[in-house]
């Protein structure tokens, strides 16, 4: 049985990923062929006793890049692997951020494992409700002793590009209804937003009959997706975790599991898939009366686009 790799048809219609999120080039993989410096081998494997079945090459590829991956560990950083299974982790970081497979956290920071705790879903989004999102906090800020937790959205996100374009006009199905339901708050923040590019953007969209996804380097596009990261750090900044770890702060003799608690700073980053490059949003919170630390990323300038 062969299974396929495409998502339906109409939720690619729903979520217009044509511009945002292309979801199948041939070049990808030659280029993760080429990355891994081996072709990619189809391996017969036994399935059960009557049949045999290949590889494909979509598959040997990850088996190709795990062994590269591995190589590369043992001669740059021998030993790693022993130490984190053995020590266990203490991630300096806590990364939330997007689904979207331009947007590793590993990759975009070129970070060795152990460094990042993550979250990731759709539109990096945020809701003391979602209790997969919520208990990652919980665990990295009580039991991990993270510093930092980092907010990255990203432009051309396919999830906030889908909040503004029309919703299905049809009936949905599961998966289409999954996706509308988990977006329907960055759809709010775009219906109510006052910042200028939004405002202009809906202005636009509202003499459109059926609204279309924005090009990546909208203004107004680009402001949602700066305004949906502002959310999710406002939300975290008031949630009860980091509210009552602040209060530990103060109280003497106070230890977690993770020790002694530990001043936490929650960051709110956007990185452009364009370029490679990370920007901060300047909304950084962190205990009160305690001062934000520097952050080594360019501010992003409302109304820009950078090169």
């Amino acid at each position: 049985m062969k299974l396929s790799i495409f998502p339906s048809a109409f939720l690619l219609s729903l979520l217009s990923f044509s511009h945002s999120h292309p979801l199948h080039d041939p070049r990808s993989e030659v280029n993760l062929v080429r990355r891994n410096n081996t072709e990619p081998n189809a391996t017969t494997i036994l399935t059960d006793a009557s049949t045999t079945t290949s590889v494909p090459p979509t598959l040997q590829i990850l088996a190709n890049g795990n062994q590269a991956f591995r190589d590369r560990m043992n001669q740059e950083e021998p030993g790693l692997f022993q130490n984190l299974t053995e020590q266990g982790q203490s991630p300096p970081f806590m990364f939330l951020g997007c689904s979207d497979s331009r947007v590793s956290e590993f990759t975009i920071f070129d970070a060795l494992p152990g460094t990042l705790f993550a979250e990731r879903n759709i539109a990096n989004q945020f809701h003391s409700s979602d209790p997969n999102a919520h208990s990652v906090l919980a665990y990295a800020v009580a039991v991990l002793g993270v510093q930092h937790v980092i907010v990255m959205g990203h432009y051309g996100c396919g999830g906030v590009a889908a909040a503004i374009a029309s919703p299905p006009s049809t009936s949905m199905d599961v998966a289409t209804s999954a996706v509308q339901t988990w977006i329907e708050p960055i759809r709010e923040l775009y219906q109510s937003s006052n910042r200028t590019e939004i405002v202009q953007l809906r202005e636009q969209n509202n003499n459109q009959t059926v609204v279309g996804a924005p090009g990546i380097n909208d203004p107004g596009f680009r402001a949602l997706v700066e305004e949906n990261v502002k959310a999710a750090v406002q939300r975290i900044a008031s949630d009860n975790v980091i509210l009552n770890h602040y209060t530990t702060l103060n109280s003497p003799n106070t230890t977690q599991p993770g020790g002694t608690p530990q001043d936490v700073f929650i960051h709110g980053w956007v990185y452009d898939i364009s370029n490679g490059e990370i920007h901060d949003l300047g909304v950084s919170v962190g205990p009160p009366g305690v001062p934000i630390p520097a952050i080594p990323f360019s501010v992003v300038t409302p109304g820009t686009v950078s090169a």
